[in-house]
């Protein structure tokens, strides 16, 4: 099994894990608008919710990993800088990420009660679609997976401004492009 291999498979992996901890989650907390619903839910289901944002947190750092693991093959080629910025920013965002997520899990009513600080969403948010179309930029120009690099330019892009119209897009979403990264190189 080469880097790209490995790579690919963490990827996937990370992903898997990140939307399995979405599914073990109590069913429609991420929809319900009214607080006090939320709040019940979150309450009946405290365990759950917090071993579904564990398995979150744990998804995310399986697809940092993968992601840096990934920087290696871009090494003497026109897409190096590019690939390691996006290590770089990937990271980054992930560390508010990580934080907003396990603020989440410890106190599960600042969730429910929308009181979390939004910045920290909104960073990870900024940093990850910025890796992610930087990514897609190496691969574009590294010239091994153009087609590869340019959806991933336009998806991430394209997901970056919605997130900055919307303020919010759901980080599933994102994960789906690290999952089309991971398929794309495991095939």
């Amino acid at each position: 099994m080469d880097i790209t291999q490995i790579s690919a498979l963490l990827l996937i992996l990370g992903t898997t894990l990140i939307y399995t901890g979405f599914g073990v989650s109590p069913w429609g907390i991420y929809t319900e608008q009214n607080i006090q619903a939320k709040s019940k839910l979150l309450e009946a289901q405290r365990g759950r919710w917090f071993v579904g944002q564990a398995i979150v947190i744990f998804g995310g750092m399986v697809a940092v990993a993968g992601l840096l693991y990934l920087i290696p093959i871009f090494r003497d080629s026109q897409g190096a800088l590019l690939a390691v910025m996006a290590g770089v920013a990937f990271v980054l965002g992930h560390i508010f990420w990580f934080w907003e997520v396990g603020l989440r899990a410890v106190r599960p009513q600042l969730f429910a009660k929308n009181e979390l600080q939004g910045w920290w969403y909104r960073t990870y948010s900024i940093f990850v679609l910025l890796a992610l179309a930087v990514l897609g930029a190496a691969f574009w120009v590294q010239g091994t997976h153009p087609v590869l690099g340019a959806g991933l330019f336009g998806g991430a892009g394209l997901t970056l401004v919605l997130t900055i119209i919307d303020k919010g897009v759901p980080p599933f979403v994102y994960y789906a492009l690290t999952l089309a990264i991971g398929l794309t190189l495991l095939f």
